[in-house]
């Protein structure tokens, strides 16, 4: 081996080294931003506690104001989605990459989309719940309130599906906070019902009825709530809607005064848990930049020497690893949102520059197991 190519792989390293320390430069001038950005203003606390107390009036002198409150939280299920479509006033985005998303049209066909649907389809349902999950403290406010007001209500048999309806949505919201099923614990315990599974039918260990009618309860419970978190509440807000004509007509206004109220109250929860969960993504990103990525290349570029000629085979062995670490924590990227320049949130979403490149997504998906920030 020539001194040449020691030196031309010692280059190699000194520049994913300074590449990686620009990355950790930028993670933390970014967690920086989120200590200073507290959601939980002098006037976001006085509008939030108004909104509260206007409400708590409200429900004094309005007799229907149970039935308001409930067709206003279907109408913010349905829209709350929507509300993230909305251009950000001022937040701009946190640590975003430069030009994400360009020339998506050509270079979906450039990475071959069905070669690698599993991974993308993983990604983008970590996506989906890990945003979810600070939605969780206000909607089970919300929708526990549904269920009281239900109670408490003359709604015969709608009550009953209103209360089946808000208590889906809450169990929804509670299993993504207890499960979290965008981390990979959540998909090895999985794999490990699974395996479970598999040696309890194949080995005879209990007999096949055992092993299978807990299975079907469980996987019938979960689709029962996921069809009625996900895609009844349209249904029963079409129901209330053609039953109950208070909330019609000019009894919409007190049901649009309620549902900006709620809006607010939300976002402003929302705001808080997603700056605290952007703040945790953001720490556990650093640290393993620092132990898995910074400090193997470090070491690495301290061993490459000409007279161990193994130190080359030694670091070619561990650069895949590295590598494919590097690009992992690179997926997702930390986006601020905000309504009108104001109730800001963080949501975690898909960096598609990575995710359009094709060695990027076929290193990925040939290291499933390498570390995620998740």
């Amino acid at each position: 081996m020539i001194e040449g190519s020691y030196d031309a792989v010692k280059d190699h390293l000194d520049r994913l080294i300074t590449s990686v320390q620009r990355e950790l430069d930028a993670e933390t001038e970014a967690l920086g931003r989120l200590e200073r950005h507290d959601v939980r203003s002098l006037l976001s606390n006085l509008i939030v506690a108004d909104l509260v107390l206007a409400n708590v009036l409200l429900g004094l002198v309005v007799p229907e104001y149970g039935i308001y409150w409930i067709t206003a939280s279907f109408f913010l299920y349905v829209i709350n989605p929507f509300l993230l479509l909305i251009p950000s006033a001022g937040a701009g985005s946190v640590g975003s990459s430069p030009g994400a998303g360009t020339r998506i049209t050509e270079r979906l066909g450039e990475i071959g989309l069905a070669d690698h649907r599993w991974l993308i389809a993983r990604i983008f349902w970590n996506s989906f719940f890990i945003n979810s999950q600070p939605l969780a403290p206000a909607f089970l406010a919300v929708y526990g309130l549904n269920i009281v007001f239900a109670l408490l209500g003359d709604f015969g048999l709608l009550g009953w599906l209103i209360v089946f309806q808000s208590a889906a949505i809450m169990l929804f919201y509670l299993a993504i906070a207890a499960f979290r099923p965008y981390t990979g614990g959540f998909l090895e315990s999985l794999i490990g019902i699974q395996n479970e599974v598999y040696q309890k039918i194949h080995r005879h260990v209990e007999p096949l009825w055992k092993v299978v009618l807990p299975i079907g309860i469980a996987a019938g419970f979960v689709a029962l709530v996921l069809i009625a978190a996900m895609l009844m509440p349209g249904f029963t807000l079409g129901v209330i809607w053609n039953s109950r004509a208070t909330v019609t007509g000019l009894g919409f206004i007190p049901v649009l005064f309620i549902l900006v109220c709620q809006v607010v109250l939300v976002r402003y929860a929302q705001g808080e848990s997603s700056r605290r969960l952007a703040r945790q993504l953001r720490e556990r990103k650093v640290s393993t930049l620092k132990k898995y990525v910074q400090n193997p290349l470090l070491e690495c570029r301290k061993a490459i020497d000409p007279a161990a000629p193994s130190s080359l085979d030694q670091y070619a062995c561990a650069y895949s690893d590295i590598r494919a670490t590097f690009f992992s924590s690179r997926v997702y990227r930390v986006q601020a949102q905000d309504l009108a320049g104001s109730l800001p949130i963080w949501v975690v979403v898909p960096d598609l520059d990575m995710l359009l490149n094709p060695e990027t997504i076929r290193i990925l998906d040939e290291r499933p197991d390498s570390r995620q920030i998740l």
